[in-house]
Parts: structure tokens; C-alpha cells; sequence
């Protein structure tokens, strides 16, 4: 009995990961262009707006949920005179899952994040969230990120990213 329910489980996963493998690219490289919105406390300590860029690739899961792992860069513009700009570049792995005829992706991912500003230099853990849309390799997106700064009163810095970039799938 044991051994016919374990071919019959072998025999399911065969055909669904075969069917899955048939429907979509496994793999996928991306780049994006940002432009950052910091938001709440972020805004407060006077950064108005933050460029940048990021690199990453996904692995298929399942036929529309894929591991990502992407590194980026982002400086944010300082208002105060003599107040340098603020890099964070985040290291950070997830998951981006497919809707609609995989056009329409929602994502989350988590990670490590290199801050530096006015001569201080640390590490802080990431996370963030967003939806995007994919049409013929270009990529539009929006996300929510967030950094734990370890600044009294301001432990955590928001922002929100515009993306636009570019998808290779093989």
C-alpha cells in the first residue's frame, strides 16, 4: 500500500514539475533604474529623493514563483548644507510570484544593507515589498523598502522605488 501511494506521489510530481518546466523560462537575469521616495522618519532627517539601480537574477520554483537574489545601490540627497548624502547597498534574497498570464509579478524579499553616511559605515538588515509589470523583457515596478537604521528614533527608514528595467529569461 505505502509503495503504490509513493509511485503514485512520484508519478504527480513528475507530471506537474514536466508541465511547469514546458510553461516558463527557469531562469531570468534583470536590471532596473530607481527613483526613490523616502517616506516617514526617512523624510523627516531631510533626504527628499534617492537614485539607483539594481541587478539580480530569478530560478523557477514552480511553474510561476521563482527565488530571486538581487544587489543594488541607492544615495540619498541630502537638504541640510554640509550633511552628506546617505549610499545603502542592499544585498537581498525572495521570492517573485507570477499572476495574469505572467505579466503581473508581486514580490517580497529580505536581506543585508551596507549603509554609510558622514563618515559611519554599517550593516543593517532589509526587507521590502512590491508589484510590477512585465511585457516583452521590459519591466515597470513599484516596491516599499525599508532599513533598520539602528538611529534612536528613527530605527527603521522607508522609501518607495519607481523601477524600470529590462528581464532576459533562458
Amino acid at each position: 500500500m505505502n509503495m503504490r501511494l509513493a509511485l503514485m506521489f512520484l508519478l504527480v510530481g513528475t507530471l506537474f514539475f514536466s508541465h511547469a518546466g514546458k510553461a516558463q523560462k527557469l531562469f531570468f537575469v534583470y536590471a532596473n533604474g530607481m527613483y526613490n521616495t523616502p517616506t516617514g522618519k526617512f523624510k523627516e532627517s531631510q533626504y527628499n529623493y534617492g537614485l539607483g539601480g539594481e541587478a539580480g537574477a530569478g530560478f523557477g520554483l514552480l511553474s510561476s514563483t521563482f527565488i530571486t537574489g538581487s544587489i543594488g545601490y541607492n544615495t540619498f540627497h541630502n537638504k541640510v548644507d554640509g550633511v552628506s548624502n546617505l549610499k545603502v547597498t542592499p544585498i537581498k534574497f525572495g521570492l517573485r510570484h507570477y499572476l495574469f498570464a505572467k505579466m503581473l509579478f508581486v514580490k517580497a524579499d529580505a536581506g543585508v544593507a551596507a549603509i554609510k553616511g558622514d563618515g559611519d559605515s554599517k550593516s543593517k538588515f532589509t526587507m521590502g515589498a512590491g508589484a510590477g509589470v512585465k511585457f516583452a523583457g521590459l519591466n515597470l515596478g513599484i516596491d516599499y523598502n525599508t532599513v533598520n537604521t539602528g538611529i534612536s528614533g528613527a530605527n527603521w527608514y522607508g522609501w518607495f522605488a519607481f523601477k524600470a528595467g529590462f528581464s532576459i529569461g533562458i
